[in-house]
């Protein structure tokens, strides 16, 4: 008795047609996104001299997340992410680790995927994407700690960058007309920073790039319309 009434409630689970989803519906979602750096760093370059070991390490941050889904077909989705504007402290590593907060930097990271949903009938939806990220970066600033080992007051201003991201998620439904979102997504991310400070000597120029290549896993709630 209890064996059947399992395989009907999976059956149910996959089948379920709910919330079912197909060629030309819109979905949205809202919830929090926390990004998660694996950071490669380079080494400073100050005045074109590259120093070993001065490396960077880039912390986490959650923020609310907001994603808009278009779908082509009952599979095929195109889907647009958006964010509050995420805040990051850059560390020092290598040589620098311990040396503290060397700045901070906020950046907005809108990406645009291609999805294909595996179970566009089903109560519970899998999905996996791929596609291209823009990231900009404002509001940066250094540190007094950077500062003095530099030689004097500095600024610091980080190119945009541009990227692949992969995710995969799923939706499950809550009511006929919400559903939970779990979504993971592997972003390419490139921090080139370049710094100006003001010494004795006048205007000393430096350089660092890391790889920033977040994980970003979010919960949201969504609703199609």
């Amino acid at each position: 008795m209890f064996r059947k009434l399992a395989i009907v409630s999976v059956v149910c689970l996959f089948s379920a047609n709910v919330m079912a989803q197909g060629a030309g519906d819109w979905i949205a979602r809202v919830g929090l996104g926390h990004v998660n750096p694996d950071t490669s760093s380079g080494n400073l370059a100050v005045a074109g001299s590259e120093l070993p070991g001065y490396q960077i390490d880039v912390g986490s941050n959650t923020r609310p997340i907001v994603n808009l889904t278009y779908f082509a077909t009952d599979h095929i989705g195109f889907e647009v992410l958006a964010a509050w504007p995420f805040e990051h402290d850059i560390d020092g590593d290598g040589v620098l680790d311990g040396a503290g907060k060397l700045g901070e930097t906020k950046h907005l990271p809108p990406t645009l995927s291609l999805q294909y949903h595996f179970m566009p009938g089903a109560a519970f939806r899998p999905y996996a994407g791929i596609g291209l990220n823009y990231t900009t970066f404002f509001s940066t600033s250094t540190t007094d700690t950077l500062d003095g080992a530099l030689g004097g007051p500095s600024s610091m201003s980080i190119k945009d960058s541009w990227g692949f991201a992969l995710q995969v998620g799923a939706d499950f439904d809550i009511t006929d007309t919400l559903f939970l979102n779990f979504d993971l997504r592997y972003i390419e991310i490139e921090a080139d920073a370049r710094i100006r400070t003001q010494t004795a000597a006048g205007e000393v120029r430096s350089q660092i790039k890391a790889d920033i290549d977040p994980l970003v896993f979010s919960a949201a709630v969504g609703f199609r319309f």
